[in-house]
C-alpha cells in the first residue's frame, strides 16, 4: 500500500456524519401534455459545507405514458438526465406505456441512484415492480444526452454521458432544478413531488478528516420549511 492509498483509507475511516432534513408539502402540478416547454420546479440551498460527493433524486409522476417522458436535473450549470423516453428503441418507437414514476403502498420509492443496479431506459429488461401503473425501486438515471425527439434507433447506441455523479465536486448552494416534459400527445400526468439528498464532505477544522452532510429536500413551486439536525 502506498503513501497516497494509507492517506485516503485514513480519512475515509475518521469520517463523521451530520443530515439535514427539508421538508414540504406535494407539488400537484399538471405536466403539460404533448409540450416541449415541459413544467420545472426549483428550490434555494444555502449555508451547506464542502462540495458534492454524492446526489440521489426521488419523484413521483402520476398517469401519462413513461415513454413520452423527459427530464433532467440542473444545478450551477450542470445537467444530468433523469428520463429520456424511457423503453425508446430501434424496436419501440414509442418507449414503455406504463403510467408514471412514484411509491407504492409499502412507501417504496422511486429514486435515481448513480449506484443502483440497472439503468431505468431499460427497466422492462430487468426485475421490476408496478404499483397502479408506477414503476418504484431504485434506478440509474437514463443519462442519454441526445435529443428526445430523435428515432429509437438513435437510444440503441447513445453514450450515457450526463449521470448524477456530474454534480461531485460542486458547491451544493445555490438553486436545483428539476424539469420535465411530456413529448408526445395522449395521456397527460401530474408530478406529485420530487425529493433531492445531496451528501458533501469537507475537513474538519485542525483536523484533517471528512465529515459529511446530507440533505433531503421535498420541493414544491411555493415556499418550503427546514429542519437541520446534526449527530
Amino acid at each position: 500500500m502506498n503513501a497516497k492509498t494509507f492517506f485516503a483509507l485514513l480519512v475515509f475511516a475518521l469520517a463523521t456524519q451530520a443530515d439535514a432534513v427539508v421538508s414540504s408539502t406535494t407539488v400537484n402540478a399538471t405536466i403539460p401534455d404533448g409540450d416541449l416547454s415541459g413544467y420545472q420546479s426549483s428550490g434555494v440551498l444555502s449555508g451547506l459545507s464542502g462540495l458534492v460527493t454524492d446526489v440521489n433524486v426521488t419523484l413521483n409522476i402520476a398517469g401519462g405514458f413513461n415513454g413520452d417522458y423527459y427530464a433532467y436535473l440542473s444545478h450551477s450549470g450542470v445537467i444530468s438526465i433523469l428520463l429520456n423516453r424511457a423503453g425508446r428503441s430501434s424496436s419501440s418507437g414509442v418507449g414503455y406505456g406504463d403510467a408514471g414514476f412514484g411509491p407504492d403502498p409499502s412507501a417504496n420509492q422511486f429514486t435515481f441512484d448513480d449506484q443502483a443496479p440497472h439503468d431505468v431506459h431499460l427497466y422492462r429488461s430487468f426485475a421490476f415492480s408496478l404499483n397502479g401503473g408506477q414503476l418504484t425501486g431504485q434506478w440509474q438515471p437514463d443519462s442519454r444526452l441526445i435529443d428526445p425527439l430523435s428515432a429509437g434507433s438513435t437510444f440503441d447506441s447513445a453514450a450515457r454521458s450526463n449521470p448524477l455523479a456530474l454534480f461531485n465536486g460542486i458547491d451544493p448552494n445555490g438553486t436545483w432544478t428539476l424539469f420535465v416534459a411530456d413529448m408526445s400527445s395522449g395521456g397527460e400526468g401530474t408530478l406529485v413531488n420530487w425529493g433531492l439528498n445531496v451528501t458533501t464532505a469537507v475537513p474538519e477544522p485542525g483536523a484533517g478528516t471528512l465529515a459529511t452532510g446530507a440533505l433531503v429536500l421535498g420541493f414544491l413551486t411555493k415556499g418550503f420549511r427546514r429542519r437541520v439536525s446534526r449527530g
